[in-house]
């Protein structure tokens, strides 16, 4: 599948957890994704705006809540790529507009900002399409969070390059999920490359119950494209971490990211990646001759955002 040019994030070991948990720690930090400040949304977009570079596309509507990765690396790209960005942006809080820096950084980058409650937004997207679309600029409206083909396999190919960088056999993958596209694109590649590793999913948002049937649809789209018959066999989902929902946190969780952070100079946040080796650092297994890997998803904005609880 065509992407931008986008270089390889770096694969570490982190040393301090290894000595600790007594395994062999790895991390793919897709923190230090280096275009449109990082994390797995950055990586997505890679492959998710190509058609709109190629097609020349002058106007992307998308939609997402203030505090998302997804709007701000969308945000950033298309400022670097000369596409202007419609956001519906909605919330039912407020104060999420007053302290996340991800929406700063998402109207600092020219964003044409539209804002709804939850319950409005598919009448709003289609409101703004209809406008757009009545003043004759070419558009493409993309689903919120990265949720498509395109953001499946940009995680499919992800472990291709993990593949190519690591040489030794992986036992356990430990990822956050939110939408499931990160994860799901992971399974797949996961069983192409590494196929005798589990993946841990740690949920940030959703039991099993309700991201089961999500996931499976983007299964689909991976499955049909590259006509490999992937399933989630070698998933083990988790959702006894969710802390009382998305965003939400505890005291725990919090402790752990200021280990990570003071003892590998690693960021994770409290939304996302935080969360997952929160969940990884409470199921590790100890064992010295385990090859355990930690996927960094990014987050950093989401963590300074946090700045008056750590």
């Amino acid at each position: 599948m065509n992407h931008l040019d986008f270089c390889s994030t770096p694969v570490e070991k982190l040393d301090y957890f290894s000595a600790k948990w007594g395994v062999n720690l790895y991390c793919k930090r897709d923190d230090l994704f280096a275009k449109a400040g990082g994390g797995s949304k950055a990586r997505m977009l890679q492959y998710i705006l190509y058609p709109l570079v190629r097609d020349h596309v002058k106007v992307l509507i998308t939609a997402g809540g203030p505090c998302s990765n997804y709007n701000r690396a969308a945000a950033l790209m298309c400022a670097k790529l000369g596409i202007k960005m419609k956001l519906v942006s909605y919330t039912d809080n407020g104060d999420e507009y007053k302290t996340s820096l991800n929406h700063y950084l998402v109207k600092l980058a020219g964003t044409e900002l539209v804002f709804c409650s939850k319950r409005d937004v598919p009448t709003t997207i289609q409101r703004v399409i209809m406008q757009t679309e009545k003043e004759g600029i070419s558009n493409r409206y993309l689903y919120g969070g990265g949720k498509s083909l395109e953001g499946v396999y940009a995680y499919y190919d992800a472990v291709k390059e993990l593949k190519e960088q690591l040489s030794e056999k992986i036992d356990d993958v430990y990822v956050a999920c939110g939408t499931g596209t990160t994860l799901t694109g992971i399974c797949a590649g996961m069983q192409e490359y590494f196929p005798e590793a589990m993946v841990h999913g740690i949920s940030v948002a959703r039991s099993w119950d309700l991201e089961k049937s999500v996931m499976e649809e983007d299964m689909a789209y991976i499955k049909d494209y590259t006509g490999k018959n992937y399933d989630f066999s070698n998933l083990v989902f988790h959702d006894e971490f969710l802390l009382g929902g998305y965003g939400k946190t505890s005291q725990e969780e919090l402790t752990v990211i200021q280990e990570v952070v003071s003892k590998e100079g690693m960021l994770v946040d409290p939304t996302y990646s935080g969360k997952a080796f929160y969940g990884m650092s409470n199921l590790v297994a100890r064992d010295v001759k385990k090859n355990v890997l930690f996927w960094n998803t990014g987050g950093m904005m989401n963590l300074l955002s946090y700045n008056n609880r750590l």
